[in-house]
């Protein structure tokens, strides 16, 4: 299957990923059946891709004529076989739980054409753990996207033992070609390549929470301001070279011997969850949402985060893309 060949889209799945990555491909003009279960949980979805679209549109991304034209785009379904029959491009957004994709592939397989590309968005399962009942396994690939997956450019396009280089390929174009910025990834191994380094940096985060170095506000702000404010503009390994390598080696020196390294999940993280701290869903985690926000400040900072997302997105991305 190339990208010529691709005019059909299915999501399997309309949760928080599942709708986010429906209005990607709707955006980027193709049509789209959305799957899931129950028909509740499409409704919302569809009332969530209308409202993201209008936000779009008012940070100046899409016309106002294109929100009606992705709307008639979607299609929504609780038949499996229905949403994916004529789908030439299937993106499996379900839970993370491997039983469940295992089944969900096996019988896509059965219920779609044979050159249609199985993409799952996993992000933490492998693709021979997902695919293990699958027969022709050529056509499978990984596309991991990034909450929300509407506005994050990036999406990994990760290569499974036996994905087919044209299936690679055709994934990859087909990201471009929604004004995605997909990354390659050669060869599966766990977190990919994102994840790893967020997890790396989430280690020694929670380790100088832990030990009072400084509030949550704090390290929220600094790493906002610092490398996480370069970091939009250019990536580690330029920074790198701007700063100069020795100076990096100079820097490693001194401070790899201090920095946690530990094998295990953080005690602050194990701490929390085990006394029912979940985060926003429950009220509290690092910050305590009945004391450091109101309801109203809380759906106010969503609302900015969004809006920030968007006109990053117009500023370093999408205007670039426009101008290609």
């Amino acid at each position: 299957m190339n990208l010529e060949k691709i005019k059909n889209i299915s999501v399997l799945g309309a949760g928080i990923m599942g709708h986010g990555i429906a209005q990607s491909f709707l955006m980027g003009g193709y049509p789209v059946w959305l799957y899931d279960i129950q028909e509740s949980i499409l409704e919302t979805a569809k009332a969530h891709i209308e409202k993201n679209l209008e936000l779009f549109y008012q940070s100046g991304l899409i016309g106002k004529e294109d929100i009606d034209l992705s709307l008639q785009g979607l299609s929504t379904t609780t038949d499996l076989g229905r949403a994916v029959e004529a789908a030439d491009f299937i993106v499996e957004a379900a839970p993370e739980d491997l039983p469940l994709k295992q089944g969900l592939f096996q019988q896509v397989e059965s219920l779609c054409g044979e050159d249609t590309i199985i993409a799952s968005n996993t992000s933490s399962l492998t693709l021979k753990d997902i695919g293990s009942r699958v027969k022709n396994k050529e056509r499978l690939v990984i596309t991991h996207w990034f909450n929300p997956p509407h506005i994050v450019p990036t999406v990994e396009v990760v290569k499974g033992e036996e994905t087919s280089d044209e299936t690679v390929e055709t994934a990859y174009q087909l990201l471009e070609k929604i004004k995605k910025m997909p990354v390659k990834i050669n060869r599966e191994l766990p977190g990919f390549l994102v994840n790893r380094i967020q997890i790396a940096m989430a280690r020694e985060v929670f380790d100088l929470y832990e030990k009072g170095v400084a509030s949550a506000a704090d390290i929220d702000k600094a790493v906002k301001g610092s490398f996480g404010f370069r970091l939009a503009s250019i990536g580690p390994l330029l920074t790198a070279d701007l700063g100069g390598l020795e100076l990096w080696l100079k820097v490693f020196e001194n401070l790899v011997p201090q920095i946690q390294s530990s094998l295990d999940p953080p005690r602050v993280l194990q701490r929390l969850v085990s006394q029912g701290h979940l985060g926003i869903k429950t009220g509290k985690g690092f910050y305590d949402y009945a004391v450091d926000f109101s309801k109203a400040e809380l759906d106010g900072a969503i609302q900015r985060r969004d809006q920030e997302f968007l006109n990053r997105l117009k500023h370093l991305y999408w205007d670039k893309k426009t101008e290609e």
